[in-house]
């Protein structure tokens, strides 16, 4: 016989898996089949999701305030759903498990190759710093750490406290040293609002994206394109301001819509506040190997591929990006591969760079 509590502990877990349509059928044949629960009525799947309710609006108070019912219902998909992916009416471990798990793995590298065991050591870990958030009593409407590679990163000491800082939406103070050999280092004060990984070339690390902030303003509107980002290994003597202030946030504000329009993480929205995506346009062969890769991993989630309307050997790939440096190398990487067509200022500006690399071999 399931208990009433443990039965919550699996409907929560049903909602945790993105494939699970969770109706009162779907939970009914569930508890029926894994727990031989045959007398499973309506109005018990009812209960449960009103006392689900609860436990997850007493986890985050606070974000049921900004956004209501943290379970709502989709009509087209017929199916109850958590409004954000993740939020969980239970933990799953305890933090103090969590680093215990973490701990024993991190004693036994030897047993994982390609630093697979650093990479679950950090999942862990990262984990369990989202778990003691709730603390708080503030929850961000967005994820606020992306992990992308497995592995250690320079910097990493500097995750629990800008996630703590996040959390509590603390104004911090830091020092940052620029990769110039000359440049001194700058002193900075912001609120930090997400942690991203990221690895690309030379830049492999940590990044934190934050709102920088005049001292002398109580109230900061933000956006987008106001953001910087800095690299963790670079910011030294971080702690937190006794400066106290708020940010006042649009409805749509979400800050990883910074790397939106972006391949990679470099930006200039701060020399151009207006900077927006542009068509980017390229050609290839159809029998290019590229081509079948590119059909099977997109660059970018706005990615169209058409077929030539004058050449029939080629087909269209075209992405809306923001013209970076990161987009250049990518294009510069396989220019054997394919042909920029547009826009004219990008296709100029991979001309001239392989015009100067020709010139250096031939020189």
């Amino acid at each position: 016989m399931l208990a009433p509590s443990e039965r919550l502990k699996e409907i929560n877990n049903l909602f945790l898996r993105k494939a699970f349509a969770v109706n009162y059928l779907s939970v009914k044949q569930y508890l029926s089949e894994y727990f031989d629960v045959s007398n499973y009525s309506e109005r018990s799947f009812s209960r449960d999701l009103n006392a689900l309710r609860e436990l997850v609006g007493l986890r985050y108070p606070s974000l049921e305030e900004e956004s209501g019912d943290l379970i709502r219902y989709s009509r087209a998909r017929n199916c109850f759903y958590y409004i954000r992916q993740d939020i969980s009416a239970f933990p799953s471990f305890s933090e103090k498990e969590l680093n215990q798990l973490a701990s024993v793995i991190d004693l036994n590298q030897h047993l994982f190759t390609d630093g697979a065991g650093q990479g679950i050591v950090n999942k862990l870990r990262a984990i369990s710093l989202e778990n003691s958030l709730s603390a708080h009593q503030q929850v961000n409407h967005w994820p606020i750490i992306q992990l992308i590679k497995d592995g250690e990163r320079s910097g990493s000491e500097n995750i629990k406290p800008l996630l703590e800082a996040i959390a509590a939406k603390n104004v911090i103070e830091f020092d940052y040293q620029s990769l110039s050999k000359s440049a001194q280092s700058k002193p900075y004060m912001g609120i930090p609002l997400l942690i991203k990984e990221y690895n690309n070339g030379w830049y492999t690390g940590w990044y934190v994206l934050l709102q920088e902030i005049n001292p002398m303003e109580k109230i900061h509107q933000t956006h987008i394109n106001s953001l910087r980002l800095f690299a963790l290994d670079r910011m030294k003597e971080l702690h937190v301001s006794k400066h106290s202030c708020r940010l006042r946030f649009a409805p749509e504000f979400n800050p990883s819509d910074y790397f939106k329009h972006t391949l990679g993480i470099l930006r200039n929205n701060l020399l151009v506040p207006e900077l927006k995506p542009a068509h980017v346009s390229v050609e290839i062969h159809q029998d290019n190997w590229i081509l079948e890769y590119l059909s099977q991993y997109p660059l970018h989630f706005s990615q169209k591929m058409m077929n030539h309307p004058s050449k029939k050997e080629y087909v269209l790939i075209s992405w809306k990006l923001e013209l970076n440096v990161e987009l250049e190398s990518f294009l510069m990487q396989y220019a054997a591969e394919l042909k920029v067509l547009s826009p004219s200022s990008l296709q100029s500006s991979i001309q001239l760079k392989l015009r100067e690399a020709m010139e250096r071999y031939e020189s």
